[in-house]
């Protein structure tokens, strides 16, 4: 069983079972009815799938961990529990990122990774000899994924919305190539403003049953758009944004459903 366990200031996600949780002193047990609102922050990728391969050398999953690492204190700041589904060194499935999101019943699950074009658009390059890959053409901006087979498909998409809606003040311009209808793409695309696109089967967000977004902070085989997320203040920015989306995601996505 998984269970939320308090190790000095952070909270850590255990698999024990019951016999052994009479013995652990240190389970902190979270009432989730009365406690803070709980995201989990899902670095994609692992070291073993390191993701897409920047203009630099640098495979996406570093970009995704430093991210991640960023934002999580930025979060914790606004009031929210943040726990992790990977730390840098773990090797984890998609299935059991959802899990995670699922057993914890949390608020909000957020996927964070970096992305990368068709492959007829990229050509091969050495960077300090590494290999590396870049754009034949500008391929730049952010992009929001929701699975209509998600248990919470509308509350998905008003996060997505919310999201998106934050990093456009930045200068930030949706992605829309992944709507080319070419093999590979051809994403159904639900927000042309927003960058929105709906991805039924992918399986991070197709088996979390809370509300998911996976965001794709930039395109890092871009040159201009990797010299982008690899400044500081520029993550930064965006950092902040989706914490002001994180935060208003109560009042824009759940009150105005209820019903008195």
């Amino acid at each position: 069983m998984l269970f939320l366990v308090k190790v000095g200031k952070d909270l850590k996600l255990k698999f024990m079972n019951f016999k052994r949780l009479l013995y652990f002193p240190a389970v902190l047990f979270i009432n989730f009815l009365y406690a803070e609102p709980l995201l989990v922050l899902d670095s994609g990728h692992t070291p073993d799938a390191a993701g897409a391969l920047g203009v630099r050398g640098i495979y996406e999953v570093e970009y995704n961990d430093r991210f991640v690492a960023e934002l999580k204190p930025q979060l914790e700041a606004i009031g929210y529990q943040v726990v992790l589904t990977r730390t840098p060194e773990q090797n984890i499935s998609l299935q059991q990122r959802a899990r995670i999101a699922n057993q914890l019943n949390a608020n909000l699950f957020l996927s964070i990774h970096h992305d990368s074009t068709n492959e007829r658009y990229l050509i091969p390059t050495v960077v300090n000899n590494l290999p590396a890959q870049r754009t034949i053409e500008p391929f730049r901006g952010f992009s929001a994924y929701i699975s209509n087979k998600n248990g919470s498909p509308f509350s998905s998409y008003c996060f997505a919305e919310n999201l998106t809606k934050q990093i456009l003040p930045l200068g930030r311009l949706p992605a829309l190539y992944h709507a080319d209808p070419i093999k590979g793409e051809n994403r159904p695309l639900l927000n042309k403003e927003y960058g929105i696109y709906r991805y039924d089967n992918l399986a991070v967000l197709r088996l979390t049953k809370v509300p998911a977004v996976l965001l794709e902070i930039g395109v890092i085989p871009d040159e201009e758009d990797e010299a982008w997320v690899n400044n500081f203040q520029n993550r930064y920015n965006m950092q902040q944004a989706i914490v002001r989306a994180v935060a208003d995601y109560q009042d824009n996505c759940i009150k105005p459903y209820l019903i008195d």
